[in-house]
């Protein structure tokens, strides 16, 4: 949606500025004719090129041959239709076999122009997406080892002195493993499977922290097939311990939640340790998190940190649905 919204302010402009050009060649009948005629072209190739693209295509990049197919049946029904329905908002005569012949032109022209604009900015977003996404793999790849070195020298300790403790850690670091080697093939998930993983990542964390680290998980049914990009509260999940609760010798708890109004969702990782003194280690996280949602939702989704009331730490994103 976010995406239409600006394709749809940018042909607006795009529009407005053929019709100022046109006006200033001294073509067509004056500045407001131009624009009547610019704007009821382009938004109506526009509408067929978006509309055939989400609907043929709608999870993927389009095929070039069939691309340029939609693109030229797009100018082609921009140039029919927008030009009878702006002659009609106008009250002048106008039929295809009559039409300037310079119209059709003008409007091929445009058409390549504005279809070009927008093929290179999509793909200028995917480049960057594939480079934060590329960093977040890496940064997986440097966090893993480290975790997965501390499990399984509990492991090792938890096999003779506590079994059944020991095969329940195990159970849980399974888990996890899995949902992480999955979440790094896909470009989303859903929440539920999300909050799956945060579990059994807390889950050996308990046993290995023990009273210590208490968590709560709170997600409403109805949201848990909404999907996000994967691995993303995680990290914030991680450096809550990491810069939080393992630095304080009482603990504390994690809670993470969503909620949404129908139009954003609100996602919120919170605990009960040092707050922003605690946290000075996370801005790294943070940051990187950032980039990745602007790469994902095209600079909408919101990133706000702080300290809490009551002397704790709390994340919230907020993404559009």
């Amino acid at each position: 949606m976010q995406g239409f919204r600006f394709a749809l302010l940018a042909v607006l402009a795009f529009n407005t500025a053929i019709a100022a050009l046109l006006t200033l060649l001294r073509y067509g009948g004056g500045f407001l004719d131009n624009l009547v005629f610019s704007q009821c072209i382009g938004l109506i190739v526009l509408g067929v090129i978006h509309l055939g693209w989400r609907a043929l295509w709608p999870e993927r990049k389009p095929p070039a041959a069939p691309f340029l197919a939609l693109v030229a049946l797009g100018i082609g029904a921009g140039w029919l239709g927008g030009s009878a329905l702006a002659a009609a908002l106008l009250g002048l005569p106008w039929s295809a076999g009559r039409a300037d012949s310079a119209a059709p032109a003008v409007t091929l022209a445009a058409g390549i122009a504005a279809t070009w604009f927008f093929w290179s900015r999509q793909r200028a977003a995917e480049l960057e997406r594939g480079r934060i996404e590329a960093q977040l793999k890496l940064l997986q790849a440097q966090i893993e080892p480290h975790f997965l070195f501390n499990t399984f020298a509990n492991l090792d300790a938890l096999i003779a002195a506590d079994p059944p403790r020991a095969r329940e850690m195990l159970r849980h670091l399974n888990g996890y493993l899995r949902a992480t080697l999955m979440a790094t093939r896909r470009d989303k998930c859903a929440l539920g499977e999300e909050f799956a993983l945060l579990r059994d990542y807390l889950e050996v964390l308990a046993i290995r922290m023990g009273p210590r680290l208490k968590y709560e998980l709170a997600l409403p049914p109805e949201l848990a097939l909404v999907e996000i990009p994967p691995m993303l509260l995680q990290p914030l999940v991680e450096n809550a311990i990491k810069h939080g609760l393992e630095l304080s010798v009482e603990g504390g708890t994690v809670t993470v939640s969503a909620t949404s109004d129908g139009r954003t969702l609100r996602l919120e990782v919170a605990d009960t340790g040092g707050g922003v003194a605690s946290q000075s280690g996370a801005g790294v996280g943070l940051a990187n998190l950032r980039e990745r949602l602007a790469a994902a939702y095209a600079g909408v989704a919101r990133v706000e940190a702080g300290a809490t009331p009551a002397g704790g730490y709390l994340v919230t994103l907020s993404l559009p649905r």
